[in-house]
């Protein structure tokens, strides 16, 4: 009988536990359920792309060329629709940048084409916004262009509208935009007035044929025609840091502004290797590597350097002041170097970039008041290969 006894005892009391044990699986995986549905939700309003068949991969038939087959697309001018890759098209990066269908636009000096739709979602006040989009040069093309970009539009695109900079985002290249016949990303930050609808792809210069570079300066009698492949084109919301999300601080738009004065500019328009230049505008917490709300200009000067020149391979070296124990000096000034390193890549910079924490050495200054300090306390940017 105790034997008996003892034996349901423990049954009951084995019983007891497993019930437990399932109330606590039944616990974990509701609770796994939930995060996992919150980070879908947040995915779907801050990671969604707000440009329909961004890279006209849906497309009516197999017949036509035009860009309207690639619904709900279309274009101003004769905008070509690609499927495969064009018989000219006769590179090694020939074919799409991402999928298989791709558009094409072509320029002339008394003739250019635009691509557009409409967004997905009217664009909201204030909010910042990052768009990209990847362009490759035909190389039978006889001239590059400098400027290709994208402009934001509360109406739908008629021939003859004006485009103010308010709603543009643009890069300019100097030398004309070839990237070795290879594809080429358009990107930048976009801060919306609240309610644009559409989104315009194409070159905005007040003339197109001063807007050209030659590819052949000894080509004189040629019959001047650039032809960029465009695809992979996004316009995603900018996440907005915890500490921001209550009053978000609008981003000043990504825009190279020709004949700036050079008081107002944080860096350059060139660069050479080897240079060095001290991050303007970009600050942290004291004794930690979290970037301050303030630092959002600066990082945006800095995205608009690296837009402008997309193959530049750049280093940046974190520096401290004296104070403290270096060993820990070098690991704040690595982390924050990385910090700056990790907001670049987050917004789609595509340069190659590499990080250094270097600590108390090389200061600017004495380390003798906390002014000097200050200026100690720093991220340099190296120019590795222009």
């Amino acid at each position: 009988m105790f034997a008996i006894f003892r034996f349901k005892i423990n049954k009951k009391r084995v019983t007891i536990k497993v019930a437990k044990r399932v109330q606590l699986i039944e616990k974990v995986i509701l609770l796994f359920a939930m995060l996992l549905c919150y980070c879908f939700a947040d995915a779907q309003t801050k990671g969604k792309n707000l440009v329909p068949n961004p890279s006209f991969e849906d497309h009516k038939n197999k017949s036509e060329k035009d860009i309207k087959n690639a619904i709900p697309w279309k274009g101003a001018g004769t905008v070509d629709f690609y499927m495969k890759p064009d018989k000219t098209d006769t590179t090694q990066f020939k074919g799409a940048h991402k999928g298989t269908c791709y558009a094409g636009l072509r320029f002339q000096a008394e003739y250019r084409e635009f691509l557009f739709v409409k967004l997905l979602e009217p664009l909201e006040k204030d909010r910042t916004y990052f768009f990209r989009m990847f362009v490759r040069l035909l190389s039978e093309s006889t001239v590059t262009v400098r400027q290709l970009g994208v402009y934001f539009s509360d109406q739908p695109f008629e021939m003859g509208m004006k485009f103010d900079e308010q709603g543009l985002i643009d890069t300019i290249y100097q030398n004309g935009i070839s990237g070795k016949l290879d594809w080429i990303p358009i990107q930048g930050n976009y801060t919306s007035h609240g309610g644009e609808k559409y989104v315009i792809v194409g070159n905005f210069a007040q003339n197109m044929k001063d807007d050209f570079v030659k590819k052949n300066k000894w080509d004189l009698f040629s019959f001047k025609e650039a032809y960029y492949f465009v695809d992979d084109i996004s316009l995603r919301k900018k996440l907005i840091p915890a500490d921001t999300a209550t009053t978000p601080t609008p981003a000043t738009p990504v825009k190279t502004v020709v004949n700036k004065p050079k008081a107002e500019k944080a860096y350059p328009d060139n660069f050479k290797t080897g240079q060095l230049f001290v991050l303007k505008n970009i600050y942290f917490e004291s004794g930690t590597a979290k970037l301050k709300i303030t630092s959002e200009k600066g990082l945006n000067q800095l995205e608009s350097v690296l837009n402008n020149h997309p193959f530049m391979e750049v280093q940046l070296n974190g520096y401290t002041d004296n104070k403290g124990n270096e060993a820990t000096n070098r690991a704040i000034s690595k982390e924050r170097a990385k910090a700056i390193y990790d907001y670049l890549k987050k917004d789609g910079i595509t340069n190659p970039i590499t990080y250094k924490g270097l600590g108390g050495v090389k200061p600017l200054a004495p380390n003798d008041t906390e002014e000097n300090r200050a200026k100690n306390r720093r991220i340099e940017m190296v120019i590795i290969k222009q």
